[in-house]
């Protein structure tokens, strides 16, 4: 089977069900719009799109981490900080968590 392409925000009628869509996703086995017309169009009920398309970049990145920490630090203790977090590919807040599981262990 030919692979879908989307095409969005477009008035079109379903092939399949034959719904009619206004300012929706699209899906043919057309390349361009020049083809969209000339190939069967389907929507977005009719077309199962694989669970990885609702994945965005945010998603990946999700950390759980959504309380503002804000303070004031010297100069030797942020370049520490920054230095440690670099050579260990970590982020700056992980580098802090690493270190406050340590202190909680070990009082």
């Amino acid at each position: 089977m030919n692979q879908l392409n989307s095409f969005l925000k477009v008035d079109f009628i379903c092939d399949k069900c034959g719904g009619e869509f206004q300012n929706k996703t699209a899906y043919s086995v057309a390349q361009d719009w020049e083809e969209f017309d000339e190939e069967y169009t389907y929507c977005g009920g009719c077309v199962k799109e694989p669970e990885y398309s609702k994945i965005d970049g945010r998603s990946l990145n999700k950390t759980g981490r959504t309380y503002q920490l804000g303070t004031r630090v010297r100069k030797e203790f942020l370049e520490k900080l920054k230095r440690i977090a670099y050579e260990e590919g970590l982020k700056i807040v992980e580098v802090l968590e690493r270190a406050l599981e340590c202190y909680d262990e070990g009082r």
